[in-house]
């Protein structure tokens, strides 16, 4: 092959993939919705001091609404029912979910609801919202991250995973019992993913 038909070639190539990249953006869904299935909720608390335990909440239910051309007017609502704890001890769970903690009994479920939306970057923003359990709101902000959208091997349709971190602080909940055993700031995680929106 000669200099010139190379050159010819290699610009062709180039020119034709410059051409298909608007096509492969549009092919992105611009709105995108909570897959509720896929959602965990995560969190870890000090326990007797030096220790840490892991749980999640097993009962939860939400909406998230993200539109890619305005990130800034996503809307994030979610309820976790607070009975379903679980930290891997029937025992444990049990004390947490009693009166002077968790509470459960009046206080079946807590909630989030977001009210601002602040971008970091285009796939990361901090979501401040209001954040009720046992009886009282306060504001809370959760650090929230997207990835790239991928394609779900089992469903063939696109998906975007996210991940939101955030630190609740039981004082302000009143919850104030056992500091000698239970750690009073607890991290929260919450993981899954977004589908296109119907």
């Amino acid at each position: 092959m000669n200099t010139v038909t190379s050159t010819l070639l290699t610009t062709t190539f180039s020119a034709s993939l410059l051409l298909s990249l608007p096509t492969i953006a549009l092919a992105i869904p611009q709105k995108w919705q909570l897959d509720v299935p896929k959602t965990n909720v995560d969190f870890e608390v000090a326990y007797f001091g030096s220790a840490s335990v892991k749980g999640q909440f097993h009962d939860i239910d939400g909406a998230i609404n993200y539109d890619v051309k305005y990130p800034a007017r996503t809307s994030i609502n979610f309820t976790v029912k607070s009975s379903s704890v679980d930290t891997g001890s029937k025992i444990r769970d049990s004390f947490l979910r009693r009166k002077e903690l968790l509470n459960t009994a009046p206080y079946p479920a807590m909630t989030f609801a977001s009210k601002k939306v602040t971008m970091i970057t285009p796939k990361e923003a901090n979501v401040t919202g209001d954040f009720t359990a046992l009886g009282q709101t306060k504001p809370l902000t959760v650090r929230v991250t997207l990835s790239d959208a991928i394609t779900d091997p089992s469903t063939k349709k696109s998906t975007l995973k996210f991940k939101a971190t955030g630190l609740v602080d039981r004082y302000d909940y009143g919850v104030t019992a056992f500091s000698n055993m239970v750690g009073t700031k607890i991290p929260l995680i919450i993981t899954g993913e977004l589908v296109p929106a119907n």
